[in-house]
């Protein structure tokens, strides 16, 4: 079984892509009934296929931490729709953007994680204006066109970890999530305060992209590769 030792928080990204690694078969198998009945209801492969090798992935990774085979893990959802593993001290979250997954696996507390990739086609003046801070506002219309897109992007995924971490989702107004920014880095959540949740970027390898970690504790991340549980 995988342990966590000094870094409280796994972090793994995977391609999911059609020319990915990932066997479309395998992560299918690793699949429960309802997670089966779901991707047969997307209408096109693309987000079917995206959806099979994440969620299979996903259940490959808690499986090597539970030692329970990944097609008989039980994961429910709670009432406000985050999922959690029914049996074991293992909390868990998951994201994806275009071909890049990832997911954050830990044992000491709730967790959010989110990722986008820098290319998405957004208006980020128009989102900006709807969902960002007074102050975030300031920080992105100082900037030129490459970084003020990157930070743009930093700062969705740090909001949308913080409503993940919670299972909040949009009940949790984007505007109400203030994040502190200290020389174009995000630092930390300054509201809301409760509850108090941690703020962590990671920067991931050869990924063009965001992505942050919200936690109900202190995140202390270990980047792991697919290859550990394989």
């Amino acid at each position: 079984m995988m342990a966590f030792g000094q870094k409280n928080t796994h972090i793994y990204h995977a391609d999911i892509g059609e020319n990915g690694p990932l066997d479309f078969s395998n992560c299918w198998q690793a699949l429960s009934p309802a997670e089966k009945a779901r991707a047969e209801r997307f209408r096109f492969d693309l987000h079917r296929n995206r959806y099979v090798r994440a969620h299979g992935r996903m259940r490959h990774i808690l499986s090597a931490y539970l030692d329970i085979a990944p097609a008989d893990i039980s994961i429910q959802t709670g009432h406000r729709g985050k999922p959690f593993i029914e049996a074991g001290d293992i909390y868990f979250n998951m994201s994806h953007s275009a071909d890049t997954a990832v997911f954050a696996v830990t044992q000491s507390g709730e967790i959010g994680i989110d990722i986008e990739m820098f290319d998405r086609k957004v208006e980020i003046d128009d989102l900006s204006r709807h969902y960002y801070t007074e102050a975030e506002q300031m920080a992105l219309s100082g900037l030129q066109e490459t970084a003020r897109r990157e930070l743009f992007f930093w700062l969705w995924t740090a909001k949308e970890a913080r409503m993940k971490v919670t299972g909040e989702g949009l009940a949790l107004d984007p505007r109400h999530i203030d994040v502190t920014i200290e020389a174009g880095q995000l630092v930390a959540y300054r509201k809301p305060d409760e509850p108090k949740a941690s703020l962590v970027p990671v920067k991931l390898m050869e990924i063009a992209g965001a992505c942050s970690v919200a936690g109900l504790f202190e995140p202390n991340l270990a980047i792991k590769s697919l290859d550990d549980i394989d």
